[in-house]
């Protein structure tokens, strides 16, 4: 591991770091929406800074990506934990097991701020909107999603198409049925990509639709979600749970809000 994690420094044994990472991937895991549609670039690691754009253009006729003077700054977002004197002992002398709720606390809260960098940021970079419409209707989503697959498709972006959108939403799609037709079913055949359920801020009252190619979009990963030893404060110790990482949507076109 890299020296600057200090890990090997710390006063616990291999088996709780395990432990830990075991604990802090499993959280993420399960919480991310951003990373299940975007392609991933990396991780290029912790020391990398920065990351190119490119331009598409056309040359003789065919399509070229050029990279531009423009970069993008990868961002650290980090959350820190406390694991307390007591517990590591008490975790040693008795078979409780030591809690590592903490470090899932901070786990959960690092996937959110990640989340909230991708899903947000595709919000308010889009440069294509279409009406909601009424959610509460049967063939109401299916004409919304379908205008905003239409308009996507106007403007030069094929599919396969993704949509993300609250539980909410979520929830009102798949109680309409009527008659033997389920508008959840109508809305996945043409979201071949699927529908993602995010409790992000930016998709509470309204849901994106989007071309997900790697060509329209994607994360770079510096630094990929890892854990820390900080030091020691008293008898109990500090860690950082952290990654480094941006969003790159090339073509902001690509990205259809519904509201």
């Amino acid at each position: 591991m890299s020296d600057y994690l200090m890990r090997e420094d710390a006063p616990i044994t291999e088996e709780v770091w395990a432990a830990i990472d075991e604990m802090v991937i499993s959280v993420v895991k399960k919480i991310l929406v951003g990373r299940r549609v975007l392609d991933l670039v990396g991780p290029v690691g912790w020391g990398v800074e920065v990351a190119p754009l490119f331009a598409f253009t056309e040359q003789d006729g065919a399509a070229i990506a050029t990279p531009t003077t423009e970069y993008v700054h990868l961002e650290e977002i980090a959350e820190e934990f406390m694991l307390r004197a007591r517990q590591i002992a008490i975790s040693r002398q008795t078979p409780y097991g030591l809690d590592l709720g903490a470090a899932a606390i901070a786990a959960t809260k690092l996937a959110k701020t990640e989340d909230r960098m991708i899903i947000g940021g595709l919000a308010s970079l889009a440069e294509c909107s279409g009406a909601l419409g009424d959610w509460d209707t049967l063939g109401g989503p299916f004409r919304a999603v379908a205008d905003a697959v239409a308009q996507l498709r106007a403007t030069g972006f094929d599919g396969p198409f993704a949509a993300i959108m609250s539980p909410a939403m979520y929830a009102r799609l798949a109680s309409l049925f009527m008659h033997g037709r389920r508008e959840l079913a109508l809305v996945e055949s043409i979201l071949a990509d699927g529908i993602f359920q995010s409790t992000d801020p930016a998709v509470a009252d309204q849901v994106l639709v989007l071309s997900p190619q790697p060509w329209n979009m994607d994360l770079v990963v510096g630094q990929d979600v890892t854990t820390a030893w900080l030091g020691n404060v008293g008898l109990d110790q500090h860690f950082r749970v952290f990654e480094t990482l941006i969003l790159r949507l090339k073509r902001p076109g690509a990205v259809c809000v519904l509201r």
